[in-house]
């Protein structure tokens, strides 16, 4: 059965869904199978027993893309970075202030923004390193392709009102 998350509340890991069938579902967190927290408004899939539900699998964090705006304008701040470098350190600071006030799948974007950053430093300064043997500039290059990647991949996600779908990842 699918239905949405009410509510979870992290301290006594229980929460409540509201299943498409118009009944409502307790649930606790042993019973969730998603990657992240359950979160409220989440669509979910699960079995119902009674008043309780098992088995809950996430179906995807989505919401509203309005609510992503934020997290779109730090990808527009990365992407205007490869000219004038200062807007990609403005980005970074928004996504540690932002994160943790956002929606869940908001928060994945934020996250995956500060991980870009990061990542990248790490990428250009080996550039820098291996610039001395010319490999640098293809390094560079990969870099710049990565990061204009990452952004357009993000920003498409939060146009559908998705979660960041990988993350952790390294490349794309």
């Amino acid at each position: 059965m699918k239905g949405n998350v009410l509510g979870f509340d992290p301290d006594t890991n229980t929460g409540a869904i509201s299943g498409h069938d118009g009944q409502r579902y307790d649930f606790v967190r042993l019973d969730w199978r998603g990657p992240v927290a359950p979160a409220r408004g989440a669509v979910v899939d699960f079995m119902a027993e009674g008043g309780r539900a098992t088995q809950i699998y996430p179906i995807g964090l989505f919401g509203d893309p309005v609510e992503g705006d934020g997290a779109n304008t730090i990808y527009i701040l990365y992407l205007v970075s490869l000219v004038a470098g200062v807007t990609g350190i403005v980005g970074l600071i928004m996504a540690y202030v932002k994160r943790d006030e956002a929606p869940e799948w908001v928060k994945t974007h934020y996250r995956f923004q500060i991980r870009t950053f990061w990542i990248g430093c790490l990428y250009m300064t080996v550039g820098l390193i291996t610039a001395v043997i010319l490999i640098g500039f293809l390094v560079w290059l990969f870099t710049v392709v990565w990061l204009v990647v990452r952004c357009v991949r993000g920003m498409q996600a939060i146009s559908r009102g998705e979660a960041c779908p990988n993350v952790t990842t390294w490349l794309w």
